[in-house]
């Protein structure tokens, strides 16, 4: 659509009053006083019909003055108002004032009203204005509680958080077709974060239990984008633990995820009845699938997997189609991930490792397993990927003066989001999405 024109504006001398009453006291309290945005505006008879948002709820007056009548009727979706008055019977508003502190054009970009994900470009590229949905409000006060009791739940269990990297000279290779961003800092050659797993190792050194909220870059192809789940610039809760097994940190991501649901279920009820007439927190244990089973439940539905690899994604999501709890994949072959995972020492081909499908075709919220720390092996897993050997080199100096054994994983926060909130898309989960092949979004 172009560059917008500036929208005309008409100040009031107290256009940074402190906002008295948030909109969803006006009723109890009987008065308003308070700044809101116009969602949507329409005349009935000898009234406007405001319908009024801020950040805490959306709500609905009648204005029948005709005092105001004739600015009322006049305003536009998305201008921002002050009002006073008093709030009679039926949402009948009487005001006192009605000042119009930022009047937005006629026409914008996206409907505000209801943004339809359908259309990523327009959704991603207008990200900016469809954070002022009610509905993706909503997805992201939950989306901050998934987070605070993921917290939460770490810390009562003696975890520490740290703040993660954003670039270091060597990032994790195991991306499956997803491209790793660089960036030069002082004439060398960086990486942005596409996973914090070796310094998740080298904390634990110190720190024995940790954890990140990490923010991790990846130029994802452009084909992932039709699998509705795959973001460039995502969230994930990555934690560490030190001389722990798979089984250990399996049990506590099934705890974390127990935990988080049932607690987030009690916060935000109204919004999870609303968004979600699926939702369940899962029993534990989950069920366990090695790969080399799970390769032979999907040729029963005719999806073949290419031998020795990881899924496919239609692989992935014909799995988790098949189960209404979600389900652990362990054991996948050594050759299919990355340098960072132990074999197996029953049967060396495979990692003990594992990803967590959520069900109903959501596929994958957590990667991980037990980490290999022994640097002979370490340096003879990258030289195998075909990876410089040169850019490891402070991980390499690091397993040489020692990094204990440890087991962790890393949960996905927007497609956890995605599944708490049964959203169709995960850009649905992002408030600024990078999308796979989609240029340009804020």
């Amino acid at each position: 659509m172009g560059i917008l024109p500036p929208p005309s504006t008409s100040p009031s001398a107290d256009i940074m009053v402190h906002k008295a009453l948030y909109l969803k006291d006006i009723f109890s309290q009987g008065y308003v006083d308070t700044l809101a945005w116009i969602h949507d505006v329409r005349s009935s008879n000898e009234c406007v019909i405001l319908v009024l948002r801020d950040s805490s709820d959306v709500v609905e007056v009648k204005i029948c003055s005709e005092k105001w009548l004739p600015v009322l009727k006049n305003l536009t979706r998305e201008s921002l108002v002050r009002i006073k008055g008093f709030i009679k019977s039926d949402h009948v508003l009487e005001p006192e004032l009605v000042d119009i502190v930022i009047r937005a054009p006629p026409t914008i970009p996206i409907d505000v009203r209801s943004p339809l994900p359908d259309d990523v470009k327009t959704f991603t590229r207008y990200s900016y204005l469809v954070i002022r949905s009610p509905k993706y409000s909503k997805v992201f006060k939950v989306q901050q509680w998934i987070m605070y009791y993921s917290r939460e739940f770490l810390l009562s269990r003696g975890f520490v958080e740290l703040l993660p990297p954003m670039i270091g000279p060597c990032s994790d290779p195991g991306l499956r077709g997803a491209r790793k961003l660089q960036t030069r800092l002082y004439g060398h050659l960086y990486e942005l974060m596409s996973s914090v797993i070796m310094f998740k190792q080298a904390s634990v050194a110190a720190l024995e239990k940790v954890f990140f909220m990490a923010r991790n870059v990846r130029e994802e192809p452009p084909e992932n984008l039709h699998t509705g789940r795959h973001l460039c610039e995502f969230t994930q809760l990555d934690l560490e633990w030190a001389f722990a097994t798979m089984d250990d940190v399996m049990k506590l991501a099934e705890d974390l995820i127990v935990y988080v649901m049932t607690k987030v279920k009690e916060r935000c009820k109204d919004i999870i009845e609303e968004l979600n007439p699926y939702y369940k927190v899962p029993r534990t244990p989950f069920r366990r699938l090695r790969y080399v089973e799970a390769v032979e439940e999907l040729k029963k539905l005719g999806v073949e997997t290419p031998e020795g690899k990881e899924f496919t994604q239609e692989g992935e999501r014909a799995l988790s189609q098949l189960y209404e709890e979600p389900i652990w994949i362990t054991h996948y072959p050594v050759i299919s991930r990355g340098f960072y995972y132990l074999p197996d020492p029953e049967d060396p081909r495979f990692n003990r490792d594992f990803n967590l499908l959520l069900p109903r075709g959501f596929g994958e919220v957590i990667d991980g397993g037990e980490r290999e720390y022994r640097a002979p092996e370490i340096r003879k897993r990258i030289e195998a990927l075909g990876e410089p050997i040169e850019k490891y080199t402070w991980f390499l100096e690091l397993a040489e003066i020692g990094i204990p054994p440890s087991a962790g994983f890393g949960l996905g926060i927007e497609r956890f989001t995605r599944y708490v909130l049964n959203l169709k898309y995960i850009w649905e989960a992002a408030p600024f999405p990078k999308v796979p092949g989609v240029v340009p979004s804020p």
